[in-house]
């Protein structure tokens, strides 16, 4: 596509004159650098994509666009024809114009001295044809250099009369080519482009003087009508150029606004991919914006180019140094994953299931708490590292549920054992009763492993089964509790969770003790406000009872604690 049009460029070169061919010329730019402008923009996702997938800024070279530099080549060769030949047409116009201003004086003389007729018939036709063969003239003299002319050969025309040698169907000619003529400045009207109208517009008029007079009575109507619509068109030409200057004006302003808006995004604080990404789609959108933009002045279009160019180039800058940063930050995340990975493979084989799975729970929250490796590396680092992880509770999965398929007779024995408890009829003897109970407990730990899933609810009912029995026992208050206490670490040990049980029963001893020690430190503060008081004081009393009570309750719970201690070596 460049190079279709580079060789419509290149004709437009070879043609005799360029001048002609500006619109078409200026069409064709704007539909080349909309193809380099997407390759460029395709250019920059690309760059972010691989920069995003780990690739140095630096490494990421700056694609050679082809046909470029040939494109700027045959269009400055164009450009250069048109200055030059711009600044011919303006001389020959200002010189064209100096000439004509000659005829002019010309005619004013003739008009006024000369009285020859056939004199100044010839005289006057020499003028004509001189003023004919006078080129253009600049823009902003044509149309009051060309109604000084024509005033000039209207008076000619008619302050020397109708020349007896002119037939009469030679006026109705003449006045027959002029109504043609008006009609077709009339269809000027209704053209679009400006420079037809304008060229169009010259010759006419050029034909309107080159035209002969016409009947007496018909020439003030008919000059009217020309006059009129010759100032129709040039009001047209005028309010063009006008509406032209205001939409450039509107131009320029509508892309100050997307230069401050770009400046706007450039300012922001930007810290992770998510925000950069968005300011990113937000000036892509912008740049679209001023593609869609028409032109402004030509002084002043290359100046604000120019200006919101920097803003893009700058944002970019920057987005290319953070994502430079972030790129290394990612590699020291890589570098302490991989680590973490080859910790996992270590316990793939593992068959320390509590140890194993404890330490896999702790790689897992190190790989949390690491953060991301980047969006290029992260899934596949992530997948590394489930990997093993998956085939160690496979493994363990497996494990537990072969064993599980052996423990169904266990499940079946502690039912038993369940039910033999619950049968069980207490007699008078106390210390028969405990050392049954002791039994079953016995028999109830002696019995392997029950299925997993079963685990809990089989401990729970033989727990609750004990502690009936236990419960009925008619002895004395304290010695109930330890007989009870005892029962219960007997019970724990027998649990297959007897780990988890012991920590949270030694953990709910030790806040006790805390609780009754603080209790002890508030009591031993109230006995300062009875430094000076009696012993037998009721209050002071009941203070150092409850001091008394809670270190004998502590020395119980410290006794607890010995008991679990034991239990659990």
């Amino acid at each position: 596509m460049k190079a279709e049009i580079i060789a419509k460029i290149i004709a437009l070169n070879n043609q005799p004159s360029v001048l002609n061919s500006t619109d078409e010329f200026n069409e064709l730019v704007n539909e080349f650098y909309q193809i380099q402008n997407e390759e460029e923009r395709l250019f920059e996702i690309e760059k972010l994509d691989r920069m995003a997938a780990g690739e140095k800024p630096e490494n990421i070279e700056r694609p050679v666009y082809p046909h470029l530099e040939e494109f700027k080549a045959v269009s400055n060769v164009f450009k250069e024809r048109k200055k030059v030949e711009l600044t011919q047409i303006k001389d020959q116009e200002t010189a064209n114009y100096k000439q004509k201003k000659v005829y002019i004086a010309a005619l004013t003389d003739l008009i006024q001295n000369e009285e020859n007729i056939g004199k100044a018939l010839t005289r006057f036709k020499e003028i004509q044809d001189g003023w004919k063969e006078v080129g253009p003239v600049p823009r902003d003299k044509r149309q009051g250099l060309q109604n000084e002319y024509s005033h000039l050969i209207d008076t000619f025309r008619y302050n020397i009369g109708i020349y007896k040698d002119i037939k009469d169907h030679d006026l109705n000619r003449n006045l027959t080519l002029k109504k043609d003529l008006i009609e077709k400045l009339k269809g000027l009207l209704n053209l679009d482009k400006i420079k037809e109208i304008e060229t169009q517009l010259h010759s006419l008029q050029d034909e309107w003087n080159s035209l002969g007079g016409t009947h007496q009575e018909e020439w003030a109507k008919i000059k009217d009508e020309y006059w009129n619509t010759v100032n129709a068109v040039y009001e047209k030409i005028r309010k063009f150029y006008e509406e032209r200057k205001a939409d450039q004006a509107k131009n320029i302003e509508l892309k100050k606004e997307l230069i401050q808006k770009a400046k706007e995004i450039n300012e922001r604080e930007l810290t992770d991919h998510k925000h950069w990404q968005k300011a990113s789609d937000q000036l892509l959108e912008l740049q679209e914006e001023w593609k869609k933009a028409g032109y402004g002045p030509r002084d002043e279009n290359e100046v604000i180019w120019q200006e919101f160019r920097g803003v893009c180039n700058e944002f970019f800058a920057k987005k290319k140094v953070f994502y430079g940063e972030r790129n290394d930050q990612f590699s020291d995340v890589k570098a302490k994953k991989e680590a973490l990975i080859k910790e996992a493979e270590e316990l793939k084989s593992s068959t320390d299931w509590k140890g194993g799975t404890q330490k896999i729970l702790n790689l897992q929250k190190k790989w949390k708490e690491i953060g991301s490796a980047g969006p290029k590396f992260e899934n596949q680092l992530w997948k590394k590292f489930r990997d093993p992880i998956d085939a160690f509770f496979a493994s363990k999965d497996s494990h537990f549920k072969d064993q599980d398929s052996a423990n169904k007779e266990n499940l079946d024995k502690k039912n038993a054992v369940i039910e033999k408890i619950k049968a069980y009829e207490a007699g008078g003897d106390t210390q028969k009763i405990i050392a049954d109970l002791k039994a079953f407990s016995e028999e109830f730990a002696a019995i392997g492993n029950v299925p997993f899933e079963d685990k809990d609810n089989v401990y729970k009912a033989y727990k609750t089964a004990l502690d009936d029995k236990y419960a009925s026992l008619k002895i004395g208050k304290e010695e109930k509790e330890k007989v009870m206490f005892q029962a219960k670490i007997d019970s724990i040990m027998t649990s297959g969770n007897k780990e988890k049980l012991i920590d949270q029963e030694t953990s709910s001893i030790r806040q006790k003790i805390d609780i009754l020690n603080k209790e002890i430190l508030k009591y031993e503060t109230n006995l300062g406000f009875f430094s000076n008081a009696d012993s037998k004081n009721p209050l002071f009393k009941s203070v150092n009872d409850n001091i008394q009570r809670n270190k004998e309750e502590i020395e119980s719970l410290k006794l607890r604690l010995k008991l679990i201690r034991q239990a659990a070596k």
